[in-house]
């Protein structure tokens, strides 16, 4: 048993649904979440510059004496990973590979589809994982820059004008494709997941953030890392800018109200 915390960070937002999966399937879970707002959003940053931010993100984590660190950020995870891996002797779970594994593994028609920004899709980590599991796969990529800005100013319900809109004029690209399943490759995504659904009907919808949680899950099984403790886990969140903002949006994405927010330099 390991009652030290789980650490979470993110350029911003989108990360806390990883923390509400992890909320939901390892309650006793302590956490330490870090929102580095002062530098959102991490997408179309140079490696080296990014590279840099995730070094202060393991490092602040690091300082609150985490016994695992999940990078609930696609873009910090598909260019940085094995940087951080090389770099930090600490358990390190990322987003792109636990859905990737999933996707490939579920698809029946050998066509997968993958939604997510810019740097997430032009790093190429998900098809690379998903050919590593499963070589005969199709992949179909589409990049979505307005998707996670859209999520970040509410923009989350299915009938909602404007995100219809623009689902409409980036899913267009599956069709007349054979895709039975379909990566959300941004961590923003599953609060519109039902409004995907509504354009793709008949396609399995993976959350890499969820998909993480089932490999964090393991990883901590496997050693001897869980909490020991019967009481609900505890979570504290940080963030680099604009705690009060911070908190109002984090209802949107937990479901449920935080009562502090606390603003670090790091």
């Amino acid at each position: 048993m390991d009652n030290r915390p789980i650490g979470v960070f993110d350029s911003g937002l989108g990360g806390l649904t990883v923390v509400k999966s992890i909320i939901d399937n390892l309650p006793n879970e302590d956490i330490i979440y870090l929102g580095d707002t002062a530098r959102v959003p991490y997408g179309g940053r140079s490696h080296e510059m990014l590279t840099s931010f995730v070094h202060s993100d393991f490092a602040f984590l690091l300082s609150k004496e985490v016994k695992a660190i999940v990078i609930a950020c696609n873009t910090a995870d598909s260019q940085t990973r094995t940087v951080m891996e090389k770099y930090y002797n600490i358990p390190i779970v990322g987003v792109v590979e636990p859905a990737g594994k999933q996707a490939a593994e579920y698809t029946k028609t050998n066509e997968i589809g993958i939604i997510g920004t810019s740097s997430t899709v032009e790093s190429n980590a998900y098809p690379n994982i998903i050919k590593k599991y499963n070589p005969d796969v199709k992949v179909i990529q589409v990049a979505c820059p307005l998707l996670a800005p859209l999520v970040e100013n509410e923009k989350t319900s299915k009938d909602d004008i404007v995100l219809r809109k623009v689902l409409s004029e980036y899913l267009m690209s599956f069709q007349n494709t054979n895709i039975d399943t379909l990566i959300l490759g941004c961590t923003h995504y599953p609060l519109i997941r039902d409004a995907i659904a509504e354009f793709l009907p008949d396609v399995r919808l993976i959350s890499s953030g969820f998909a993480s949680t089932h490999t964090l899950i393991d990883l901590l099984d496997n050693n001897n890392l869980r909490n020991g403790m019967s009481h609900p886990g505890r979570i504290k969140y940080y963030v680099t800018d604009a705690p009060e903002k911070f908190a109002h949006s984090a209802e949107m994405f937990l479901s449920m109200p935080i009562s502090k927010v606390e603003l670090v330099k790091i």
